[in-house]
């Protein structure tokens, strides 16, 4: 992460505010509607992926992924998440931070593979759902009636982890390539194929 500039961190705070502004607030839709907190790990990559992609076109040398994903991390932990995503992200925006790099942070198929492990630590907002089950159920019951909290049990059964994991890196690849469509001329003059 040496030899980061400040314009490169500059770019980093400023992506970092916008990708999670785009997660928290996408995120939210859970809180309303059960089977929207299922599908989170579809959508929220795919709109999150704009911003994303974008942060892409200004990222040109290894440390500022990494920097982003522990900081939206630390956020997600403020808000009152579980743990997992910031430990998630110390392992998993590096690793997305290596695969762009290995694609000289310009090459198209080794960006959306990035995004797609850097998508993966968003899982670390359902891992409770999954592994800590009581606890979380008996935590959304103070804030949601009890058809609600029956309906996120009969929505999610033990095998649906793995299907949230496939939805994210799904939903990951929709987004950068959604996000690549929106922002062309930004692609175009950083000369990402």
């Amino acid at each position: 992460m040496r030899g980061l500039t400040t314009r490169n961190l500059i770019n980093v705070g400023i992506f970092t505010v916008l990708y999670f502004a785009a997660v928290a607030v996408f995120g939210q839709l859970g809180a309303l509607v059960p089977i929207l907190q299922v599908l989170g790990p579809l959508y929220i990559p795919i709109v999150a992926g704009i911003p994303f992609t974008l942060f892409l076109t200004r990222v040109d040398r290894f440390g500022m992924i990494t920097i982003m994903g522990i900081l939206v991390g630390l956020l997600v932990l403020a808000t009152g998440q579980a743990y997992w995503v910031p430990l998630l992200a110390l392992v998993l925006a590096p690793a997305a931070d290596l695969i762009c790099r290995a694609g000289e942070y310009r090459r198209w198929p080794y960006l959306v593979a990035g995004y797609a492990l850097f998508s993966l630590m968003l899982i670390g907002t359902v891992v409770p759902l999954f592994f800590a089950r009581e606890a979380f159920l008996e935590r959304i019951g103070q804030r949601h009636d009890a058809a609600w909290v029956q309906s996120m049990i009969d929505l999610t059964p033990s095998w649906m982890f793995a299907v949230m994991l496939a939805m994210l890196v799904v939903g990951a690849v929709i987004g950068a390539q959604l996000g690549r469509a929106v922002l062309r001329k930004h692609f175009e003059r950083a000369g990402i194929a």
